[in-house]
């Protein structure tokens, strides 16, 4: 599989990392913290490699995969939409009692040109540049 980096970001959030695993698996509050995102929820209560999260972005629904799942430290999504499609990898550290996350979003099996796959990595990093920072406030004012 080729991929393309798009951008790499790393927060730490000031809370365990079964905590910050918590509220970034609960799809139901993910338009607090993830930039356009409606609504979303998973099409099977369990997660696992292979469940489908489909959420809501300017009314169009639109789904994620998880392709890689180890509880409290890695989840991978990959858009379905496209086969130009873009992987999302979380990966959660314990770093002292808090969570070291870091995001690397990349488009995957490109289809494009060098300059379209630039293209695309610019438009993305402007739209979600600042997840990570959202979900760590997000994550700090959760009850």
């Amino acid at each position: 599989m080729s991929q393309f980096s798009v951008f790499e970001s790393t927060e730490t959030v000031h809370l365990p990392v079964h905590r910050v695993w918590e509220l970034l698996t609960d799809w139901t509050s993910a338009p607090l913290w993830m930039p356009g995102v409606e609504t979303m929820h998973a099409d099977d209560p369990q997660l696992r490699v292979g469940t489908n999260l489909v959420y809501r972005i300017s009314g169009h629904e639109r789904r994620y995969e998880v392709h890689d799942l180890i509880e409290d430290k890695l989840l991978v999504l990959h858009t379905s939409q496209n086969p130009d499609g873009l992987s999302y990898r979380y990966d959660l550290k314990d770093d002292a009692g808090q969570t070291e996350v870091v995001l690397q979003v990349s488009i995957i099996n490109p289809d494009l040109s060098v300059a379209e796959c630039e293209e695309l990595a610019q438009a993305v990093t402007a739209d979600e540049g600042e997840i990570l920072a959202r979900l760590r406030s997000y994550a700090q004012l959760a009850p």
